[in-house]
């Protein structure tokens, strides 16, 4: 992926282009975000970005720029994931996981469904 980290403002943008089932022009991306939200300078600047940083992308269709998203969600929280545990848990899972359960930060329910994923008899039921 393109390890570029985006901010929130960027994020709520491919929250609209993740959820489309096609290219969006400008307008239409505008009507999908909470009313009033940004001028539309502002969101053809964070769309300039978002394909700058290669999460998303567009397509000339006419006069128009149709975008879309040129990485998956799953892909990208997959990515910003890795990069969490790099920073903040030397890449380690077992210190993030360590971390949440001393702080009281995990359930019953987190702690049985962990043990449910990771015990290779459960998983064969």
């Amino acid at each position: 992926m393109s390890g570029h980290k985006i901010t929130e403002s960027e994020y709520e943008v491919m929250q609209v282009l993740w959820t489309a089932e096609r290219p969006l022009e400008l307008g239409e991306i505008m009507k999908r975000l909470p009313e009033s939200k940004w001028a539309r300078n502002t969101v053809a600047t964070l769309l300039s970005r978002l394909s700058g940083k290669g999460i998303a992308s567009y397509e000339k269709n006419g006069k128009y720029n149709m975008y879309y998203a040129a990485v998956t969600k799953e892909d990208y929280g997959a990515d910003e994931t890795r990069s969490l545990l790099g920073r903040l848990y030397d890449g380690s899972i077992r210190n993030l996981v360590a971390s949440l359960y001393s702080r009281n930060a995990l359930t019953k329910e987190d702690i049985t469904s962990l043990r449910e994923m990771l015990d290779p008899e459960t998983n064969d039921v």
